[in-house]
């Protein structure tokens, strides 16, 4: 990879952590505010906000410490590690706004 795309790449990153992220965590909390799905309540969505944030939480202390130079073929393993932890953050931080927003679904 070229350093001189290295703005880019670090653009889509802070993009996705600052947008991606929060946007899954907002769709997961409106999922939860509806009631949906019928098998989850507050303590699954609380289990599944740990489950989920842990390894976020260290895969990406484990890509910010990796020592990787932009042009070998390891950056693009810390690439997608970094991806894969803001995945999993916006899950987790869905599933904590779930916490606080779920209610059951009427029956009517």
């Amino acid at each position: 990879m070229d350093p001189r795309y290295l703005p880019i790449v670090d653009g889509l990153l802070l993009f996705a952590l600052f947008v991606g992220a929060p946007s899954i965590s907002a769709a997961i909390g409106y999922v939860a505010w509806k009631g949906k799905p019928n098998g989850f309540d507050r303590e699954r969505y609380g289990l599944s906000a740990i489950t989920a944030g842990a390894p976020g939480i260290a895969l990406m202390v484990y890509t910010q410490r990796m020592r990787v130079d932009v042009r070998t073929q390891e950056y693009l393993l810390q690439l997608a590690c970094f991806a894969l932890s803001v995945v999993l953050l916006g899950v987790a931080g869905g599933c904590f706004v779930g916490v606080f927003t779920y209610r059951r679904r009427q029956t009517s």
